[in-house]
């Protein structure tokens, strides 16, 4: 019986991936294009009365990918702020809890009632945060 090389198994299960998905990730491109057309109409959204909104990142994503949506939020006339904990990299206990002391820090600074918004993993844990109380 030949003794199988492990590598060589690996190399068997690892595959590039499809057309699709490589399609899929061009749409990035499409939807930022799309973004930047339809920024006038997106303006066009009630303003806000000043008050602070913490944006929280999707999963493996950091406070940068949601800079499009705090700048966002600013012009519409809100106060933003990131969360500030690196990278998301899941993990309920920790990221709830310094999603908790972020929350405290904001309301302390402002003195007001601080929204939440999320992406993904971290719209989860904006609704989970919500829930809470």
């Amino acid at each position: 019986m030949p003794i199988e090389d492990p590598q060589a198994r690996a190399a068997d299960r690892l595959r590039a991936p499809g057309l699709g998905l490589l399609l899929a990730e061009a749409r990035g491109i499409l939807e930022f294009n799309t973004s930047l057309l339809l920024s006038p109409l997106l303006m066009l959204a009630p303003k806000g009365d000043g008050h602070p909104v913490l944006t929280l990142p999707g999963f493996l994503a950091s406070d940068l990918s949601m800079a499009p949506m705090r700048r966002y939020l600013s012009d519409l006339g809100f106060e933003t702020h990131a969360l500030r904990m690196g990278r998301n990299t899941g993990g309920l206990v920790r990221l709830q809890s310094a999603l908790l002391d972020r929350l405290k820090e904001i309301h302390t600074e402002t003195g007001r009632k601080v929204s939440l918004v999320g992406w993904s993993l971290g719209g989860i844990h904006a609704a989970l945060r919500g829930a809470v109380g």
